[in-house]
């Protein structure tokens, strides 16, 4: 009697702490085509939605997710796989070149939050409203750019990413490649200051570093560090090499930082 107590005992010891293991997740943020498996078949995500952590969720190609738990970490993840939650969310060494360009850039985004200060725009010809009145998508492209730097000196920097966001499809509505770009750099930089990497990853492929003129070798960085920071690792390694072979890394110690990214995936 004794040993069938110990063995059922044992057992619900077993599945408490199964239980326990998993826990329920929310999705923060979500870009492209994500699913979950759930009841035996693959369901499509949202922005809001809840589920357990021993699910598996299923990202296409250039999709982004992050996820949110009931303690407030959070995980993301942006290469093209199936994985089960709880792998996700353990612990895991962060490469020192990655958690190095990373650090910069978060410091550079308190920074201009800090100042109000937007990189790269004064004395930029492509900045000026006056020469976008040919088209009305660019006069309004520069007015949603405007309020998402306001809002970036107020600290509201969710409001600022969607406003910069905002700015970088009108933008692309002009046909002006270089304020897109211009723009989702700096939605980067709101997104880090919200403490949303998927955010910031988001609006740097929504773009290309290739249209983003003085800006392009600090966006290609910034864009080759998250993807490497969520799994992405070709791709960063891709666009490392592309941009170091172009000479987009002048500055001698985005040189060094880009080379140690480099030598690491």
């Amino acid at each position: 009697m004794n040993g069938k107590k110990l063995l059922l005992a044992g057992l619900a010891m077993l599945c408490c702490g199964a239980l326990a293991a998993a826990a329920p997740v929310t999705v923060a943020f979500i870009d492209g085509t994500v699913q979950v498996l759930s009841g035996g078949a693959w369901k499509a995500l949202d922005f809001g939605d809840k589920f357990d952590s021993s699910q598996s969720v299923k990202l296409e190609k250039g999709a982004i997710l992050e996820l949110s738990t009931q303690s407030g970490s959070t995980v993301t993840i942006s290469a093209a796989g199936t994985y089960v939650v709880d792998a996700l969310l353990k612990p895991r060494t962060e490469s020192g070149a990655v958690a190095t360009v990373a650090a910069k850039l978060e410091k550079l985004a308190k920074g201009t939050a800090s100042t109000g200060t937007v990189a790269g725009v004064r004395g930029n010809p492509a900045a000026s409203a006056g020469g976008l009145m040919w088209s009305g998508a660019g006069v309004d492209a520069e007015a949603a750019f405007e309020e998402a730097k306001a809002a970036m000196e107020a600290g509201t920097y969710t409001i600022a990413w969607d406003r910069f966001m905002e700015a970088l499809a009108l933008y692309g509505e002009a046909e002006d490649a270089n304020g897109a770009a211009r723009s989702a750099w700096h939605a980067s930089l709101a997104g880090i200051a919200a403490g949303s990497g998927a955010r910031a990853l988001a609006a740097l492929r929504a773009a290309s570093p290739d249209d983003a003129g003085a800006l392009r070798g600090s966006y290609a960085l910034a864009l080759a560090t998250l993807n490497a920071r969520y799994g992405a690792t070709a791709e960063a390694k891709a666009l490392l090499e592309r941009a170091t072979a172009a000479g987009w890394f002048d500055d001698p110690a985005m040189a060094a930082d880009a080379a140690s990214l480099l030598s690491g995936l």
